[in-house]
């Protein structure tokens, strides 16, 4: 639901549309509903063409989400001939959004009758049916169990753009856009399925400039280009029930996004044809960044008979920072790097704050998207480095300060292939399902892992560090992989000891845990304080540790 009400908002906003046959106000409202209708859009709207200047009263822009809608309108849509071969467009009045979604109603659920198996058991057994067709209904069926009752929320609110304007020129194959919008404010009740509460929100976005520019006929390819000079999101409301106060305050400086990406011929439902548009060349690859962010946390619980009143109170920043997005039949992939974090919490019934720090995080996933019959590749890699926690912190648990408090990092790189089974935009993913008493049962899962390749997982913490590489085949059975992972670890032995001190370790069972650790690993000779080892596993479920048997 949020997915496709922000690309609709964002997509309306920045103005996108394909490249124009020419730049009159009557073609530039024509290829813009064109565009939107190619994309599964209903648009509607009185339009007063006055040749030089176009007027569209009510402009509605509506698209089905599989199940619920989302629609923007606006009041007035402005085109005027600049006199210079260009077009400007105005957006006049405040502009209303809503989204109709439907969530899970376990309630409801829980009511409901067992479905009647005779028919599916019938069904199965039947000796006529073909072996392929029957084994993929009763596979579904085991996965995906029955529909489970949903009920429909909505969300609404206005969009706010004062003294905003839009440029259009070029040729009819190479048209580009040029905005400037002082400020871009989103007002939003979002709707909480708990206790019917409705979550007001505000985003504002402040100095907002870029271009965009579309080339192509048939098919359009798109770069655009956008700087805002802050993001301020805030939301702040009474809790239902007289709980108490929550409030959250966000921004970000110095945004900045640029991408590019294609839209292929023809019209696609992207509901429930996401598939059929990458194929046709759909794809996108862009990416967002601000300079550095800055937020509070505030709640209030009021005091009761039993429990005495409590407050939470947060502060976070953070550093430069980029996500970036990219989507083509190929794959669908996420990054995300940031710098510089800090958080401090102070909760009434604590005695100290609690601070925390994060020198650098990044992620890495992408993940293959479309059905096939050969293996695809998959990528997952993520990084935490420089954790420091508040010496506050450390003292709950080693107040005599004897482990290291040295910054601590994890690392997780992990590729391979995988077999999808089905489209991972499939509506048939997204539909909550129940079994067969009613309760919720999770969806189908839509890959099967067959290569694994461990580049790198390694722990550097509390005087310790481990570093696992290695590499798995599973075939067709994931449960009995094949293949050989290696692990090297220092200070382990020091670190058992440092427990033992602190009493996290009877002396009594240290022995048993140290004759543990030889299992798995041995001494790495020459070396202090160093262990390696060599996991197997072998055909037929077997498992080796250094040459010895253990399964």
């Amino acid at each position: 639901m949020l997915r496709s009400l922000s690309t609709s908002a964002v997509a309306l906003i920045v103005g996108a549309a394909p490249a124009l046959a020419d730049i009159t106000p009557a073609q530039a409202w024509e290829n813009l509903t064109k565009y939107y209708k190619d994309f599964g859009y209903e648009v509607t709207g009185t339009v007063d063409d006055a040749g030089s200047s176009l007027t569209v009263t009510d402009a509605a822009f509506t698209f089905q989400n599989n199940p619920g809608e989302t629609s923007i309108t606006i009041p007035k849509i402005s085109f005027t001939e600049t006199g210079d071969a260009k077009v400007r467009m105005v957006l006049d009045g405040d502009m209303a959004f809503s989204a109709t979604f439907e969530v899970p109603n376990p309630d409801a659920a829980a009511g409901t009758d067992s479905p009647d198996q005779d028919t599916a058991t019938d069904d199965a057994a039947d000796p006529t049916a073909e072996d392929g067709a029957a084994g993929e209904t009763a596979d579904a069926d085991a996965a995906t169990g029955t529909d489970m009752p949903t009920e429909t929320l909505e969300m609404t609110g206005t969009i706010l753009m004062p003294d905003n304007e839009m440029l259009m020129s070029g040729s009819p194959e190479d048209v580009l856009y040029e905005y400037t919008y002082p400020s871009i404010k989103l007002d939003m009740q979002i709707p909480m399925q708990e206790d019917d509460v409705v979550l007001p929100a505000t985003m504002e976005f402040t100095d907002v400039k870029g271009t965009q520019r579309n080339t192509g006929a048939d098919e359009t390819h798109s770069t655009f280009d956008m700087v805002a000079s802050a993001l301020k999101i805030t939301s702040a409301m009474d809790l239902p029930n007289q709980e108490g106060k929550f409030a959250v305050d966000l921004t970000m400086n110095g945004i900045a996004s640029k991408g590019e990406g294609t839209a292929p011929a023809g019209e696609f439902d992207f509901g429930t044809q996401m598939a059929e548009a990458l194929a046709a060349g759909f794809n996108f690859d862009g990416t967002l960044s601000y300079k550095d962010m800055q937020g509070t946390l505030n709640v209030e619980q009021p005091g009761t008979q039993e429990a005495p009143a409590k407050t939470v109170n947060g502060t976070f920043t953070s550093g430069a920072s980029e996500l970036a997005f990219a989507m083509a039949e190929e794959g669908m992939g996420y990054k995300g790097h940031s710098v510089n974090t800090n958080v401090e919490l102070n909760i009434s019934d604590v005695p100290f704050p609690i601070r925390y720090g994060i020198q650098e995080t990044s992620a890495d996933l992408m993940l293959p998207l479309t059905k096939g019959e050969e293996p695809q590749p998959f990528k997952f890699a993520y990084t935490l480095g420089g954790l420091t926690l508040d010496d506050a912190i450390w003292n709950l648990f080693d107040p005599q300060s004897q482990l290291p408090r040295d910054p601590a990092s994890l690392t997780v790189d992990l590729s391979g292939d995988m077999l999808v089974t089905m489209d991972l935009f499939d509506p048939a993913l997204s539909q909550p399902q129940t079994d067969a008493n009613g309760f919720p049962v999770a969806p189908p899962v839509p890959m099967e892992p067959k290569t694994l390749q461990v580049n790198r997982v390694a722990l550097d913490a509390v005087g310790a560090k481990a570093d696992v590489t290695g590499e798995l085949d599973f075939g067709d059975n994931p449960e009995q992989p094949v293949g050989k992972l290696q692990g090297n670890f220092e200070g382990i032995n020091g670190l058992l000891d440092k427990a033992v001190a602190m009493g996290f370790v009877p002396q009594d069972q240290v022995m048993g845990v140290r004759m543990m650790m030889a299992m798995f690993a041995k001494p790495v000779e020459g070396e202090t304080d160093k262990l390696a080892t060599e996991i197997e596993f072998r055909e037929g479920g077997s498992i080796f540790a250094n040459g010895q048997q253990i399964k």
